[in-house]
């Protein structure tokens, strides 16, 4: 029998099998009752009408008995009956003069019947009425005129039938517990199979459906007599394998189950992704045949869910397009079909100029609509196998799988006309923003042997070096631009002075304005070779672009630490400020640096300041926060460096972790002779000091400027006038001195402003 008709047969069966009511009893007992003074009245005869007739009334009383059942409302009459037919027994015994003795044996049925189908006190008072009885009738007319010849027989045969009785109630108890048990567990199931969440199926081990729930009729909405008997496989699309090929590895190997995601279709065509999970069921009785569970849980809005994740994995949330990290995997991709098949194809740098402009001018709304608009152009410039990617900020890059130099030159033109069109219908920013486009092929690449995506950024960086709203492209051959081989030699010079140790430290004294003594430095890069000490300026925008940053900032980071030791051992309380470059922030190699070299040269913690500036931030203001809280707890402290420099300084505030705010140059070069740099000096102190924060004047070029910085209450003050950017010895002869002052020589030249990091 199924699943589901056990469980349907038990319920039924529960409240429709009945049996005689206890009314149709009573009658029959008063009936063996006249009979039986019938035959006791005197003098003793057995007319064959009354043996028919109590054998009747016996037969019909034992038949109840068999088809009665249990009852609460059960009465005396129920024992009374019994043993007025035991009574009958025993006079048909005895007046057939032992002919019947054969009948003996039903002396025990009537208490057996009671035992069955009575309590224990039913049973118990059947005993006592028996006794009485079997006794009653001696006590009154004496054991010589009592129609039963042997009563102590009897007798001793009622207490052997009460015993027995007491055995076999307990068995019945027992076995109804059990069956009750049985029904409420196949109840139970059935409710299960049938109120699951989730659809339920049993199929035959051809796969055809026998039984549904209603949570797979509701999910494909089809009735269950529509379903029932179709093979399970036809609820698929058509032609797809996938249901058939579940079944089929059931079916291959049975001692276990089979889970696979597939795709249902509802009566209106719609797809609907589910999980299946499936069993065969082995017969409980021998000749049944086989059955397969199959639970099917609807995954349509997990689905949906993990292929909205996947897309944001992969794509920009802005414009929709590929992100750097799918970009670069497409780019891995291409590269081993070039490697297989040959060099085909480009890749296009895309940066817009003056973008900056828009967000100043027109809002941040305004510059997230313009780059939308710019990924709409680029996607309708190329073929749909072509990849365009945002790559951050205003940077787009394409990824042409197929073509050569002329084609990627001409893709490039395109885009920057297209860029230039629609910049002309916006308002404010009309002639402003163009497009700089480098483009390299995968044949220029290798003849190069260099990072295609590095040549295309050195090369988009010529187009804006050429003026700009143009294409700059990487020609095969030997035809390379100047500016553009300098490049590469840079990157190749940078990676020989990281091999050789050819980079210095340059130390620029910071003086606290409270006691007028250099307590700190901030450390200052160059590189050393044929032409001399090169400054940061030149060379650092292009490690960045070639990712070797974060390489060239554990070497600075090292080497500080060192530096920071050795000042120490001459002034306890000297603290050390190191910049840090955006492309370094939370890299995995200059946390390990930085905690491996404090260890190293013992070194304070807290004497260690590391900066990152504003604009570094913004790339990624939750990256930069993370990474500054674990420095943090190492003890490190933190500058916020070139503060102002950038449009969303008082977010920095709220949400970046720092001790020290430096005050960008551009607010303090002009203070002296601007109210308005003054004056936002004075809001930039006023914030830090509420804040807790501690505030650094950069560029203190005058002795005026001084004057100013001192008045508006900053804390240190840093700049030629202070002191310039000098090797260690000469700094320690110069600055570590108890008598050392600033030079306040009025003619001390003035420093250039927006150079960072002591270009």
């Amino acid at each position: 029998m199924s699943v589901l008709g056990t469980a349907q047969g038990a319920t039924t069966g529960r409240f429709d099998r009945r049996r005689p009511s206890l009314r149709l009893m009573r009658p029959f007992a008063v009936v063996c009752g006249i009979g039986l003074l019938v035959a006791l009245l005197p003098p003793y005869e057995s007319p064959s009408w009354v043996l028919g007739g109590a054998a009747a009334v016996y037969a019909a009383i034992v038949a109840m008995g068999v088809a009665s059942h249990r009852r609460p409302e059960r009465s005396w009459l129920d024992p009374a009956a019994a043993y007025l037919a035991f009574l009958f027994v025993a006079l048909v015994r005895d007046a057939s003069g032992g002919a019947a003795s054969g009948l003996s044996a039903l002396l025990f049925v009537p208490i057996l019947w009671l035992a069955i189908t009575g309590s224990s006190r039913s049973l118990y008072s059947a005993g006592v009425l028996a006794g009485i009885t079997i006794m009653g009738p001696v006590l009154l007319i004496g054991g010589s005129d009592y129609p039963v010849a042997d009563w102590r027989r009897a007798l001793i045969l009622v207490v052997i039938a009460v015993v027995l009785g007491r055995v076999v109630q307990r068995i019945v108890v027992r076995l109804e517990r059990e069956t009750q048990a049985a029904r409420t567990a196949t109840e139970q199931s059935e409710r299960l199979f049938l109120d699951a969440p989730h659809g339920v199926a049993v199929l035959d081990t051809e796969g055809r459906i026998r039984f549904v729930n209603a949570a797979l009729c509701g999910l494909v909405g089809l009735p269950p007599d529509e379903l029932e008997g179709t093979d399970f496989a036809e609820l698929g699309p058509p032609g797809d394998l996938a249901i058939a090929d579940h079944l089929a590895r059931l079916r291959e190997d049975v001692s276990r189950s089979s889970a696979s995601d597939c795709v249902l279709r509802d009566y209106r065509g719609q797809d609907i992704h589910v999980a299946l999970s499936s069993r065969l069921l082995r017969p409980v009785r021998e000749g049944d045949e086989d059955t397969v569970l199959v639970n099917v849980a609807d995954v349509s809005e997990r689905r949906r869910y993990e292929d909205r994740l996947a897309h944001l994995v992969d794509h920009d949330v802005l414009t929709g397009l590929a992100n750097r990290r799918r970009f670069d995997a497409e780019l891995q991709r291409h590269l081993e079909r070039c490697r297989r098949y040959g060099q085909s194809g480009a890749v296009l740098l895309l940066d817009l100029d003056n973008f900056k402009q828009v967000n100043d001018s027109l809002g941040h709304n305004a510059g997230d609509q313009l780059l939308v608009t710019i990924g709409g152009i680029l996607r309708r410039s190329v073929r749909d196998t072509d990849v365009v990617a945002r790559l951050g900020g205003d940077e787009f890059a394409v990824l042409l799988t197929d073509g050569d130099e002329a084609g990627a030159e001409r893709v490039g033109h395109t885009v920057v006309d297209r860029v230039r069109e629609h910049a002309a219908t916006l308002d404010g920013v009309r002639r402003r923003v163009t497009a700089s486009v480098g483009a390299v092929t995968f044949q220029a690449a290798s003849e190069h042997a260099t990072d295609i995506l590095a040549l295309a950024d050195m090369t988009m960086y010529d187009a804006k070096e050429a003026g700009r709203n143009q294409v700059a492209i990487l020609r095969e051959g030997d035809l390379r631009p100047p500016k553009f081989s300098a490049r590469l030699q840079w990157q190749s010079r940078i990676e020989e002075a990281l091999e050789r140790d050819r980079f210095e430290l340059h130390l620029q004294p910071i003086m606290n304005l409270a006691t007028g003594r250099i307590s700190s430095a901030e450390v200052l890069l160059r590189l050393r070779d044929e032409e001399g000490l090169v400054p940061p300026s030149r060379f650092v925008y292009i490690a960045e672009r070639t990712g070797l940053m974060p390489q060239v900032d554990a070497w600075v980071v090292d080497n500080s630490l060192a530096t920071l030791a050795r000042l120490r051992e001459i002034e306890p309380e000297f603290e050390l400020e190191v910049n840090l470059s955006g492309h370094s922030i939370g890299h995995p190699d200059i946390e390990e640096t930085i905690r491996s070299s404090l260890a190293r040269h013992d070194v304070d913690p807290s004497a260690l300041i590391l900066e990152i500036t504003e604009t570094a931030a913004v790339a990624d203001v939750g990256l930069a926060r993370a990474f500054a809280e674990r420095m943090t707890d190492l003890g490190c402290a933190f500058a916020l460096d070139d503060f102002g420099a950038g449009f969303g300084s008082f977010y920095y505030l709220k949400h970046l972790i720092f001790d020290y705010v430096k005050i960008d140059g551009e607010f303090v070069a002009h203070v002296h002779e601007s109210q308005v740099d003054r004056t936002i000096m004075r809001s930039i102190v006023g914030i830090a000091r509420d804040l807790g924060k501690r505030t650094v004047a950069e560029f203190v070029s005058d002795p005026e400027i001084l004057e100013v910085v001192r008045a508006e209450g900053v804390d240190f003050a840093q700049g030629f006038l202070i002191g310039r950017p000098v090797p260690y010895d000469e700094f320690v002869l110069q600055f570590m001195s108890p008598a050392t002052h600033p030079p306040a020589d009025p003619a001390a030249p003035k420093e250039p402003t927006g150079v960072h990091r002591g270009a």
